[in-house]
């Protein structure tokens, strides 16, 4: 029995419609209706029931469809069956062969070749032949033009299906050329946020300038993974702004990046300027995005106006909130929360990132951050996020807290100071 139905199963399809086209087109037949009310071949109130019919069973599909990711085969045949037998009804109660409601029959014809397989959409096609031709009869040889108006319809169906269905197939073609790049970004973005770099493991804090060799093919990889996502969005027929802008900014911390790993072997390490610690937080969130949409994480901003301007280097102050959240998003649950504070305390400007994960380790909060002391080795941490951080704020003068909240979840304390460069 169950390789019977086994046999039977067509399998899924992911590309259905999910817009209201057909109920605008049934609107405007109503309308069409009402307007040809006094037609000798129209059938009141038989062929309104049959309108209001066609109304509510799209409505009813698209409602569901709207609620699922896929649809069975079978149950687009279902609503396509059903669309057929209600047009039928309405054609039968307004004229039959003469009635010019035969163009609602595009609606199954265009639906079939959108979504199913050639066979389906042939078969599509020849039904609404069909009765068509039935609704025709009888057809004398003298009744020419009958003839010739059954072989318009009939070909305006046939070649509006097979304009939909090749059309239907390219863009088919086209999204499974974006899934394969989609499929190589994800590798890409694996190879990012390795972190089992040979130079990671057995550098010392007093070998730091050799990762500057490490940071620059980390970079490579990270470059690739932005033009082919950048690839992908021009060719979506309407791209996410939000993707763009992430793009955008993941292209200009590259950037910034390398640079500054080629200021470090220059031994001009940082270049500050005054900013507002605000943006250097917003890019650094829209950088972890996709990794906080994939675990369904969400990470909240909140920065009260007027916090004064601070004298910081852009690029390392974006790279403390990347490892920040990174690090938070290592720990907390599927759906947890990130939070991203901000607030003035005299000559300070105390920036806290707060998580609901399992907090801190005791020994972390007792020894301090070590350049190789790490958590989570089994996931390839090396303990180096943390560390590069605490160096960071320092070269700025400022101090990082690491605690546990009250209520669970782990906490970065970083303090800035307001109108200072650096401290050596």
């Amino acid at each position: 029995m169950k390789n019977y139905f086994r046999a039977l199963d067509r399998g899924e399809v992911t590309s259905f419609s999910r817009n209201s086209y057909d109920r605008v087109f049934a609107v405007f037949m109503i309308a069409l209706a009402y307007f040809y009310r006094d037609n000798p071949q129209i059938v009141y109130p038989r062929i309104l029931y049959f309108f209001l019919l066609l109304l509510g069973s799209n409505f009813l599909f698209n409602y569901l469809l709207r609620r699922r990711s896929s649809v069975n085969l079978w149950l687009i045949d279902l609503i396509l069956l059903v669309n057929f037998w209600v047009i039928t009804g309405v054609l039968y109660y307004s004229g039959r062969g003469a009635s010019y409601f035969w163009v609602l029959y595009l609606l199954p014809v265009f639906a079939a070749s959108l979504m199913a397989s050639f066979k389906d959409a042939a078969g599509m096609v020849l039904l609404c032949a069909m009765s068509i031709t039935v609704m025709s009869l009888p057809i004398t040889g003298e009744d020419l033009a009958v003839l010739l108006s059954l072989a318009v319809k009939i070909g305006v169906l046939s070649f509006s299906g097979g304009v939909v269905y090749n059309t239907a197939q390219s863009r088919k073609r086209a999204e499974a050329g974006l899934a394969s790049k989609r499929v190589q970004v994800e590798l890409l973005e694996k190879k990012v946020t390795e972190t089992e770099s040979e130079i990671v493991k057995t550098a010392s804090a007093g070998e730091v300038g050799t990762l500057v060799s490490g940071v620059m093919h980390d970079l490579g990889n990270a470059i690739s993974v932005i033009m082919l996502s950048a690839e992908l969005a021009v060719t979506e027929e309407k791209p996410d702004k939000k993707d763009l802008e992430r793009v955008l900014k993941g292209a200009r911390y590259a950037k910034s990046l390398l640079s500054a790993a080629l200021s470090i072997v220059r031994g001009q390490e940082y270049t500050f300027e005054l900013l507002q610690l605000k943006e250097l937080a917003e890019s650094a969130a829209l950088l972890v995005d996709f990794t906080a949409r994939k675990k369904n994480v969400a990470v909240e901003l909140s920065f009260p106006g007027g916090l004064p301007q601070l004298r910081m280097s852009r690029v390392h102050i974006e790279r403390v909130f990347i490892n920040a959240l990174s690090n938070s998003l290592s720990f907390v649950p599927e759906g947890g929360a990130i939070k991203v504070l901000a607030r003035a305390e005299g000559d300070w400007v105390m920036a806290e990132i707060s998580d609901n994960g399992p907090g801190f380790p005791e020994k972390l909060l007792k020894e301090g951050v070590k350049v190789f002391g790490t958590t989570r080795k089994e996931k390839g941490g090396t303990g180096l996020g943390l560390f590069v951080c605490e160096q960071i704020v320092l070269r700025h003068g400022g101090g990082m807290r690491l605690d546990n909240q009250p209520g669970g979840g782990a906490r970065i304390t970083i303090s800035l100071p307001v109108g200072k460069q650096n401290v050596n």
